[in-house]
């Protein structure tokens, strides 16, 4: 026979959310781990005594984690998401018949709190993770990523100097007799602009950038420090996408460093791609007692000859030595602060191998005061500890970014602004902590219910064996040796 559904809506239903959304459910789960209650002592000095009740501020967070976590990062789509998903509106806190926050008030929302609640609310989750031993804090794997701004190249505008009165009108006029000009060819200027003749109308602190296999764009610049154990993010930092990679390095190494400091917990490695390579770093972090395995960039002898790198030098006389045994001596510092070592003229006019070292009067050689440090650091990539290091930074960081960018909202920042960029950041880095908290958790209570389960059928099995030898003593089995249980 067949079957044909009609749907009659009934005018009343005894139901609840918890009836509905089963205990399994992700949401549910991850509402059992996540108290957000200290969030409230954090934002109490940010709202008046008077007014309307503003958006409970444990209720934004979690509408935020709720939309990274699927994705979602416009306020229009996440209130809408919500609206239909009962798991949504369980994990929130709202029930059947409440009406969801509109957009406007989340968005008004997320600009009264402050950048550190965002950041105390990461740093709650990290603390879960260590607690749970998803982080050991020995390795830290450090890298960085361009993220798309919410702003095109269309945007871009020719940056005014400040003049004068006089000034300004003389250049007004040079200015007016090729105005329509300009006008035409600034789009196409544009695409090959650098950010000190152009900035972006709609977002300021978004930068014009290009990485290899991206298009050039308006970007930001996310930095990750990733630990070894279990991938958990230790520390999240934005910044302007121009901004080289080794200027945030300490300051991010630092910050991961004081979370863990707090948990017992010591950075003692870390890796970073070329990108990081500095003099300045490598000191900063063996005074902290970080060792760096960091990959020096690779620059081509334009002079040709023989390579620096087959110069000694020796701390003592504060001087290098060259293949044919020779001194060359400090002979001051250039304006960037590097040093440079000359060798007697003498010395060189001689020497069998001067046509393959210069071609100059005498042999030069340039460096830095960091060169110890750079030359270990070097020294200590060529190790098996160095190339371990490496592995450890691609399987982390890069997986990461990743899975950030598929996944969780990392592939375009729909805020503007360097601020509410970080804001993002942190709750995008306290997702994807979140995720790994959570199968963790859920595998440690199936390891549990399999040892459970184990000890059971033992005590079983026990039991059956106990019952078999006291009726084999039974003098009944003895006529019938066919029922003896101990027969296989």
């Amino acid at each position: 026979m067949l079957g044909k559904k009609e749907f009659k809506p009934k005018l009343y239903y005894y139901v609840n959310l918890y009836e509905l959304v089963p205990e399994d459910d992700f949401y549910r789960r991850l509402n059992k781990i996540l108290d957000l209650g200290f969030v409230y002592k954090l934002v109490k000095g940010k709202y008046g005594k008077t007014g309307n009740p503003s958006l409970d501020p444990v209720v934004f967070f979690k509408m935020q984690i709720y939309g990274y976590l699927e994705n979602i990062t416009s306020d229009r789509q996440l209130v809408k998401r919500i609206s239909d998903s009962l798991s949504g509106r369980l994990f929130i806190g709202y029930d059947l018949d409440e009406e969801i926050p509109w957009h406007s008030t989340i968005s008004r929302t997320r600009q009264i709190i402050g950048e550190e609640v965002f950041e105390e609310v990461f740093t709650y989750v990290l603390k879960l993770c260590v607690d749970n031993g998803l982080v050991s804090g020995k390795h830290q794997s450090v890298d960085s990523t361009l993220v798309k701004a919410n702003a095109s190249l269309d945007s871009l505008e020719r940056k005014r100097p400040i003049f004068d009165i006089e000034e300004y009108s003389k250049k007004l006029k040079e200015e007016n007799t090729s105005q329509k000009k300009i006008e035409k060819t600034d789009k196409k200027k544009a695409k090959k602009a650098t950010n000190k003749e152009y900035y972006s109308k709609t977002d300021p602190d978004s930068r014009v950038a290009q990485k290899k296999g991206t298009p050039t764009n308006l970007y930001y610049k996310t930095h990750c420090v990733v630990d070894e154990k279990q991938r958990i993010i230790t520390d999240i930092l934005t910044t302007h996408a121009d901004r080289n990679d080794y200027k945030d390095l300490v300051k991010c190494v630092d910050r991961s460093r004081k979370r863990l400091a707090e948990e017992g917990l010591k950075i003692r490695e870390i890796s970073a791609d070329r990108g990081y390579f500095e003099g300045r770093n490598l000191r900063a972090l063996e005074e902290r007692g970080i060792i760096p395995y960091i990959p020096s960039p690779k620059f081509t002898n334009k002079a040709g000859g023989i390579e620096k790198e087959e110069f000694s030098y020796n701390k003592e006389k504060d001087c290098f030595i060259c293949p044919a045994n020779k001194e060359l001596h400090f002979a001051g510092k250039q304006k960037d602060g590097r040093k440079n070592y000359l060798a007697k003229p003498a010395d060189c006019s001689n020497c069998l191998i001067k046509s393959r070292c210069t071609k100059g009067i005498m042999r030069k050689v340039t460096t830095t005061e960091y060169y110890l440090e750079q030359e270990r650091c070097k020294a200590r990539m060529k190790t098996i500890n160095g190339k371990n290091a490496m592995r450890k930074r691609k399987s982390n960081s890069e997986s990461i970014f990743a899975e950030g960018k598929q996944n969780h909202g990392l592939s375009r920042f729909n805020m503007r602004g360097l601020a509410n960029v970080q804001k993002a950041s942190y709750l995008i880095a306290t997702v994807l902590n979140l995720k790994r908290l959570l199968k963790d958790i859920q595998k440690v209570r199936n390891a549990q219910y399999m040892r459970q389960l184990g000890a059971i059928s033992f005590n079983i099995l026990s039991l059956v064996d106990k019952l078999t030898i006291i009726l084999n003593s039974l003098p009944f089995f003895k006529y019938f040796p066919f029922l003896n249980l101990s027969n296989p």
